[in-house]
C-alpha cells in the first residue's frame, strides 16, 4: 500500500512539473492579415496548435503599416500583399524584410452587362477600374493582357496612367471605389468578390478573366529576413501550403481567391528583384 502511495505521488509530480515546463508551453506567433482572410488563418490557427503554436491574427488595412509593423517586431510575419507589391515597398523603404513563400492569387476580370466580347468594346468607351493604387495597377495589367491597352516596359504592377504606352481605342480609364463600380461605365474591371458586391454575375458578365495572372500577383507570406529559416514559421508555410488548406480555400472562397503554392527555390530570380 504504501508502496502504491509513493509511486502514485511520483506520478503526479512528473504530471505537474510536465504542465509547467516551458517545453509543455505553446510558442507564439503574430501574423498580420488582411480581415478578409481571417476564415483561412482561423483554419490553420486550429491545425497550428497541435503543432504547438499559438497563432495570434493582428488585422490590418493597409500594406505599408503592416510591413512597418513587422519591421519593427510587432509582428512575427504579415500574410496578404502580392509579390509585385513587396518588390515595390522593399525598394523604397529598404527594410530587412524576406517571403516565406506565396498563399494564394486573387483573380481579376472584365464584366460587362452590354458587351460580350472584347471587339465589341467601342472608341472612347469609359471602363471603371479600382482606385486603390496597387489593384489599379492589377486592372492595367488586366486590360494589357486582353489586347485594349500597352504598357511600358518596365511596369511591375504598380503606377498610374503613366504606364501606359499605347491605348489604341482611346479608352476612358474611370477610377471608382468598388462600391460604385457599376456607376457611371459600360464595362468594369474587378475581382469576382468586388463584382458580386456590385450586383454583377461573374459567370454572366464576365467578358475577359485575368484567371491565373502572372508569379508577381501571388500573394506572399512575408517575414523578417534574419527569421526567414526559423522553425515556427516553416511549420506555419507547411500548413498553409497543404493539400487541405487549399480544399478549404477552394470551398470558403468559391472561385474569389485561388490557391498558388510556391516555395521560394519555385519563384524565379525572386533573389535578384528584392536584393536590387
Amino acid at each position: 500500500m504504501k508502496k502504491w502511495l509513493i509511486c502514485s505521488f511520483v506520478f503526479v509530480l512528473l504530471v505537474s512539473f510536465t504542465a509547467c515546463s516551458p517545453s509543455g508551453e505553446h510558442e507564439t506567433i503574430k501574423i498580420g492579415i488582411a480581415e478578409s482572410d481571417r476564415a483561412i488563418w482561423n483554419y490553420i490557427a486550429e491545425k497550428a496548435e497541435e503543432a504547438g503554436l499559438d497563432i495570434q491574427l493582428i488585422p490590418f488595412s493597409d500594406y505599408a503599416e503592416s510591413d512597418i509593423a513587422l519591421a519593427n517586431k510587432e509582428i512575427d510575419a504579415n500574410a496578404f500583399q502580392t509579390i509585385s507589391y513587396f518588390q515595390s515597398f522593399t525598394q523604397k523603404y529598404k527594410h530587412k524584410l524576406a517571403p516565406l513563400g506565396t498563399t494564394y492569387i486573387t483573380p481579376m476580370g472584365i464584366y460587362s452587362k452590354r458587351y460580350g466580347r472584347i471587339q465589341d468594346i467601342p472608341r472612347g468607351a469609359v471602363i471603371s477600374v479600382p482606385d486603390k493604387a496597387f489593384d489599379f495597377g492589377r486592372a492595367l495589367t488586366v486590360l494589357q493582357k486582353a489586347g485594349l491597352l500597352t504598357l511600358k516596359n518596365g511596369f511591375n504592377g504598380t503606377g498610374s496612367v503613366d504606364m501606359i504606352k499605347d491605348n489604341p481605342r482611346h479608352l476612358k480609364l474611370k477610377t471608382v471605389r468598388q462600391q460604385d463600380a457599376v456607376s457611371g461605365a459600360d464595362v468594369f474591371v474587378m475581382k469576382p468578390s468586388d463584382a458580386k458586391k456590385a450586383g454583377l454575375n461573374p459567370k454572366k458578365h464576365t467578358i475577359k478573366s485575368g484567371g491565373l495572372m502572372s508569379e508577381e500577383e501571388m500573394n506572399l507570406i512575408v517575414v523578417r529576413a534574419e527569421d526567414q529559416d526559423r522553425e515556427a514559421l516553416q511549420t506555419i508555410l507547411e500548413l498553409y501550403q497543404a493539400d487541405d488548406t487549399a480544399a478549404f480555400i477552394e470551398k470558403e472562397y468559391q472561385g474569389d481567391l485561388v490557391p498558388a503554392f510556391l516555395p521560394l527555390k519555385r519563384l524565379s530570380d525572386w533573389k535578384n528583384e528584392f536584393e536590387h
